[in-house]
């Protein structure tokens, strides 16, 4: 897999500020939130539905929190930002468990199968720590701009509900 970005060593502080900005958002208890559901954003329904959550300070999109069900798990994506700029994205894919025995899953467990940190810095992809696997594995699949057109799209769908409700 090829990846085109700077590594974490030539980017410490800018790793630093990104992972305290995004703690600075999640410890924010006064974030305003707008929560669509479903049909509200999902072309297509997935089996256990979807919601997708907007945080703003001060009318400002301070993150989006993505969580799907699927016919296999749920998946969750967080995307931050800071200055109206994607700088972070946190995903996670937890699969139900299979019960050999019984021959089925169980919909009650979940096992985290894939974890992925993103961090951005002016539009540009610097870093990314994964563990398990995930569809940038495929070299045709550019995390970069795969990413960053996901947290524009979301932002703008949340943004246009968050718009209609004035």
């Amino acid at each position: 897999m090829c990846f085109y970005y700077v590594t974490a060593q030539d980017n410490k502080t800018t790793i630093a500020e990104i992972k305290k900005e995004f703690r600075i958002i999640n410890n924010d208890n006064r974030l305003k939130t707008i929560v669509l559901n479903n049909e509200e954003f999902l072309d297509h329904m997935p089996d256990g539905g979807g919601r997708l959550t907007g945080l703003y300070k001060k009318g400002e999109l301070k993150k989006i929190v993505l969580w799907v069900g699927l016919s296999f798990g749920t998946e969750t994506k967080e995307y931050y930002f800071k200055d109206d700029k994607l700088i972070f994205i946190y995903q996670q894919l937890n699969s139900f468990l299979y019960d050999e025995k019984n021959q089925r899953l169980l919909y009650d467990k979940t096992k985290r199968s894939f974890e992925g940190r993103y961090y951005f810095d002016n539009g540009k992809l610097i870093n990314i720590i994964i563990k398990g696997h995930n569809k940038f594995e495929d070299d045709r699949v550019d995390p970069e701009q795969s990413l960053l057109k996901e947290a524009a799209y979301y932002g703008e769908v949340i943004s246009k509900r968050k718009t209609s409700k004035r």
